[in-house]
């Protein structure tokens, strides 16, 4: 077993804040040991994440190392409290990145860039500490490392120690410091380690009960720029009104929540989650703020994921939509219309979040990896991979987001553009559905029949005749039935093993895929179909742990090392036992799998068979997503078994 290394926090442990353009994971000590600025995508500025000893952060903390913080969110919001406790007094810390607003609609065109001011200021980061009781002795370091600690930075205090400005050839980055000249035991000095190429900035001070420290900050494109951001733009701001501005955006946005279920704070924090990972300007969403968080601790399968997956932001949507959020669809769609595409043959599996087509994946040899799991990646190669499940998901999804009257509230017409690249996409399915693919899991290795994908394209040709017909829109309606009748029959001809009992992972095969669970979710099979009930058995004798949860398939697929368990598939198994009328094993194993969340209820993409420590990126979008569908599939089924009960 892997030793623990203590210079890592557990990766569920951390606190995320966001400002639906980029993210930063704040660990319970106090640290920002990961964030990319501006953008979800940029180059990270603190990655001591990925790297204990190079690596940036952003710490304030008792200067008593051993007096740890806890933390919580700030009711129905993404603004996160560490609160540190001594026996000399108690102090608070704040941090949040402001929001204008939460309206999806609201976005910039794509054409535009990211800075907002004039003076190439940006977006910023605040963080408040302040003292409830006594008094606290406190340290600030500040060390940034640009460009993933590749760049040597130049590190400067500005006049009178109230800020700091670091800059290198790609990245500019500075720190104001508000209320200093307030706090009598105040000192701030800078230091250089064995690596002079990036300087931290320690400041030392003691609050007593009522006083307070805010540090901001921003970046910007160019030096000057961030002089002027710290030196007196920010120094101009009234971070109390930002911080109540940004709650109630948050608190505005969340009360809109239409689950009324028991697990209504999973839903909603699952759900604030989500909208964090929604990019503002464009409507795009990344699976992922990180990269590079190992699926096997010291393993290689680590990716980066902060980039916009057709399916990752189809089920992300398809979650909201079933809450009563729409907006975040209508702005999806828009930017599913803005990509540069001809046919469906041209439509990618993913995107960057302004629609880029081109993701090179590099490895950041210099980096030692979360835990020392190498390599570090940063882009992604999977970007060139054929997947056909994709046309399903988006077609799912704008289904759904149609017959809920969206377009009607909207003022939309379903026989405009949209409809046009709906139509495409069908047609394109009717001629390429026959294809091999790399199926969901994007398998590195030569493409093949994946039942799962076979699923998806059944469900692309489902859904764009049910919205030909409801809505009287051009189709070739009998050509779609006749090929969605021809997908239904060879996915059972090759799909299901009649020895096994079972669906399969691939056409004429043996091994088993919790993939297709996915199934009677989406309509193509009955739950309750002999098939389908005796593939819910396979998958629960062969692809699960012994808490439950469920793998996403244990057959060789030419990557090395190994990986935990996907809770995307243990949360639709959880669908599916519900559905087929198991509901108290379902309830129990959905509580089983909350059981693996962090502290603040956020999830990574997989859990450890051995010690249940998270794995993956984090937190993760399709996991986060599974838990709205199953506790929304979990009530529902509940609901009727106390309808029965009481008939």
């Amino acid at each position: 077993m892997t030793q623990p290394d203590h210079r890592y926090h557990p990766i569920n442990s951390y606190g995320v804040i966001g400002d639906c353009h980029s993210a930063a994971l704040v660990a319970p000590d106090g640290s920002i040991d990961w964030g990319c600025f501006p953008d979800f995508d940029s180059p990270a500025v603190f990655c001591r994440l990925l790297d204990a000893e190079q690596g940036g952060y952003f710490q304030i903390a008792p200067t008593d190392k051993t007096l740890g913080g806890k933390q919580r969110y700030l009711p129905n919001s993404n603004v996160l409290q560490t609160t540190f406790t001594g026996e000399q007094g108690r102090a608070t810390l704040t941090d949040f990145m402001p929001v204008e607003g939460l309206s999806a609609w609201s976005y910039r065109t794509l054409n535009n860039n990211t800075w907002l001011h004039e003076n190439g200021s940006c977006h910023s980061l605040v963080r408040i500490i302040s003292c409830q009781d006594g008094h606290m002795d406190l340290t600030m370091c500040f060390k940034a490392t640009p460009n993933y600690a590749i760049s040597a930075a130049t590190v400067q205090l500005i006049e009178e120690k109230s800020g700091v400005i670091c800059t290198s050839h790609e990245q500019h980055v500075g720190l104001a410091i508000l209320g200093m000249h307030d706090i009598h035991a105040f000192s701030i000095h800078m230091e250089h380690g064995p690596q002079a190429r990036h300087a931290s900035i320690i400041a030392h001070f003691t609050l007593y009960e009522g006083e307070r420290l805010t540090f901001a900050l921003g970046v910007g494109r160019s030096q000057r720029a961030v002089h002027r951001l710290v030196s007196w733009d920010l120094l101009q701001r009234n971070f109390d009104w930002e911080l109540s501005h940004t709650l109630s955006c948050w608190r505005k946005w969340i009360a809109t929540c239409e689950y009324d279920g028991p697990y209504a704070e999973w839903v909603k924090r699952s759900a604030l989650t989500l909208k964090m990972l929604c990019y503002a300007p464009t409507g795009a969403l990344v699976a992922s703020p990180t990269t590079s968080l190992p699926e096997e601790i010291g393993g290689v399968r680590n990716w980066d994921y902060r980039y916009t997956w057709l399916r990752d932001s189809s089920f992300t949507l398809y979650a909201l939509n079933m809450l009563g959020f729409t907006e975040e669809t209508r702005a999806f769609t828009r930017w599913l219309l803005h990509l540069s595409y001809t046919d469906g043959e041209d439509l990618q599996i993913m995107y960057g979040i302004r629609g880029e087509r081109e993701l090179p994946e590099k490895l950041l040899t210099h980096l030692s990896g979360y835990r020392n799991s190498q390599p570090v990646r940063v882009g992604n190669a999977a970007v060139k991979q054929k997947q056909l499940d994709v046309f399903g998901e988006v077609l799912d999804c704008i289904h759904l987001y149609w017959s809920m009257g969206n377009y009607e509230r909207y003022g939309e017409q379903p026989n405009g553009p949209l409809w046009q690249l709906l139509s495409i996409l069908v047609e394109h399915v009717c001629q390429h559905w026959q294809d091999t693919d790399n199926g969901i899991w994007e398998v590195r290795g030569d493409p093949t029949h994946f039942v799962h994908s076979k699923v998806m394209c059944w469900v692309a040709l489902d859904r764009g005749i049910r919205m030909a017909q409801r809505y009287h829109l051009a189709a070739d309606l009998e050509r779609w039935k006749k090929v969605r009748q021809s997908v239904h029959e060879d996915i059972m001809m090759h799909g299901y093993n009649p020895v096994l009992q079972s669906f399969t992972q691939r056409y004429s095969d043996t091994a088993l895929d919790a993939s297709n669970l996915i199934m009677p979710l989406v309509g193509f099979i009955a739950p309750d179909d002999p098939r389908m009930v005796s593939t819910i058995e396979r998958t629960l004798e062969r692809l699960t742990d012994q808490q439950g949860f469920v793998y996403r398939y244990r057959n060789e697929d030419g990557l090395t090392g190994d990986e935990g368990t996907f809770t995307i598939c243990t949360f639709w198994l959880i669908e599916n036992l519900a559905l087929q009328g198991r509901v108290e094993e379902a309830r129990q194993l959905f509580e089983r799998a909350l059981a693996c969340a962090g502290p603040l209820g956020l999830f990574s993409e997989e859990v450890s068979p051995v010690n249940k420590l998270s794995l993956g990126n984090y937190p993760q979008a399709l996991t986060h997503i599974a838990l709205i569908n199953s506790a929304t599939t979990l009530h529902r089924a509940e609901q009727r078994r106390k309808d029965d009960k009481s008939a």
